[in-house]
């Protein structure tokens, strides 16, 4: 009698994969590869949104070390000359960075004004769009009650005194440039690179904020618009630090 190897019988007794099985068992490991990478976004969208709230938190930290030391005055969203130009902005003040990075020079000995990207919203980083490299592609100030102080020697700043609500009041968020506002709060929109003064939904239809107490949260366009209905719209603490 004839002999068979195993592969041989199973050959034989119809026992090996048919195109059916083999199309199943590469479906399932697609699914499988496919879940894996979900899993990974979700767990990097988490560790990006983690970061960027500690990166607002020592902002704002960095501001109320700023102000104690500036008889109760934050770092200014801007500030002019002499002759009313403007001649800097928060992102870019050495002794605020120092507050927040330490003290960093040159080899020439002058101040940096660029900022690891550590301190910057990682998806910023990541996406590498326009202004990648500066803190105003990142997170923007509150521009509220600012942006109309013009003249020579402008501190465009808030201060500890005037704001009845700190809690409630926000100082930094994510946003598309160096400040956001009121009038911007809905045009940023996904893949866009710059929006002058918008707060950026980034994480899942939502911005990240710091407030003026220091602690950090989200805000979702749905919580905006609440705002509008409920508290006044531009003038509530949320965009107004001086309202109550």
């Amino acid at each position: 009698m004839r002999n068979h190897t195993p592969l041989q019988a199973a050959r034989h007794s119809g026992q090996g994969f048919t195109l059916v099985e083999l199309l199943v068992v590469i479906t399932i490991i697609i699914v499988i590869v496919a879940l894996s990478l979900i899993g990974m976004r979700r767990i990097r969208d988490y560790a990006d949104k983690a970061n960027s709230l500690k990166n607002l938190s020592q902002l704002q930290l960095a501001n109320t070390s700023y102000a104690s030391d500036h008889n109760g005055r934050y770092v200014s969203l801007y500030a002019t000359d002499e002759d009313g130009q403007r001649t800097g902005f928060w992102y870019q003040d050495p002794t605020y960075l120092s507050y927040m990075i330490g003290d960093r020079t040159s080899a020439s000995g002058q101040p940096l004004r660029a900022v690891p990207s550590a301190y910057l919203d990682p998806k910023v980083v990541r996406t590498r769009i326009a202004g990648t490299g500066s803190m105003a592609a990142s997170y923007g100030m509150s521009e509220s009650g600012l942006m109309g102080m013009t003249g020579p020697n402008v501190k465009a700043a808030h201060y500890m005194n005037r704001i009845p609500n700190p809690a409630v009041a926000a100082a930094f968020a994510t946003a598309g440039d160096y400040r956001f506002g009121y009038n911007a709060r809905f045009s940023w929109a996904e893949g866009m690179t710059r929006a002058t003064s918008a707060i950026a939904y980034r994480y899942g239809d939502k911005a990240l904020v710091v407030y003026f107490d220091g602690h950090a949260g989200e805000m979702s366009r749905a919580d905006i618009k609440q705002i509008d209905k409920s508290r006044g719209g531009k003038n509530n603490a949320f965009w107004n630090p001086r309202a109550n």
